[in-house]
Formats: C-alpha cells, structure tokens, sequence
C-alpha cells in the first residue's frame, strides 16, 4: 500500500505540467502564423505595387518612347501609394518594363533570430509587355 501511495505522489502535478507544455506549443505556433501571415500579406502587397509601377511604366513608355518618362511614371506610382518599400531597378526595354522592389515585412520573431532573419527581407519584381509601336 505504501508503495502506491509514492507512485501516485511522483505523478502529481503531471496534468498541469502537460497542459503548461501544451499551451506553450501553442502560443509557438499561433506566432510562427502570424509572421507568415505577415511576411505573405507584404510580399502580395508589394508584388502588387511593382505590378502597378511596371504598367504605369509601361503605358507612359508606350506613349512618349522616352525611358525617363516611364522610370519617373514608376516612381510616382510608388510613391503615391504610401508603402515602405525601396526601389531597388527600374528596367525599361524595347519590349518589357520590369520593376524591382525590396521591403521588409512587419514580424513578431522573425526579424529577431538571426539564422532567419532574411526571411523577413523580401525582393519582388512587377514585369509587362511595352505597347508595340
């Protein structure tokens, strides 16, 4: 009988213990979903915006045929829309205009584990087809 009694008293506490790891797994993965949440929700919104420069680009490429023109057509497109993003290449050809953006995504933990942190840096590009004279 006494021996039952210590194998009970060494298993006490263990339901809490459990349920304390348990919640602590979850909060984990309720973070991780955030960040990637975040870092997908950023690279779409700046995918979007280098989609958006490269046919303002392109359009204003198509109509004057200077390639100045369409860079600074670019760059009002970027900068009307309020983001935090750096451009990083404009590139206007005779046959596609292609816009290259680098931003950094808002995270909880990414951005502070150094082995992943570049996870949080992303490079998109926007391309389209210069109108044909």
């Amino acid at each position: 009988m006494a021996m039952r009694r210590t194998v009970i008293r060494g298993e006490a506490g263990l339901v809490g213990k459990i349920l304390l790891l348990w919640l602590l797994l979850l909060a984990a993965v309720v973070v991780v979903a955030i960040d990637a949440g975040s870092i997908l929700l950023t690279r779409s919104r700046a995918t979007d915006l280098a989609e958006d420069a490269s046919v303002s680009a392109a359009e204003a490429f198509g109509q004057t045929g200077d390639e100045q023109q369409a860079k600074l057509a670019a760059l009002d497109t970027i900068a009307d829309a309020d983001e935090a993003v750096r451009l990083k290449r404009i590139d206007v050809g005779r046959r596609e205009v292609t816009v290259v953006l680098v931003v950094r995504a808002d995270t909880l933990v990414v951005g502070r584990i150094p082995f992943v942190d570049d996870l949080e840096k992303l490079t998109v590009n926007g391309s389209t087809a210069a109108p044909r004279d």
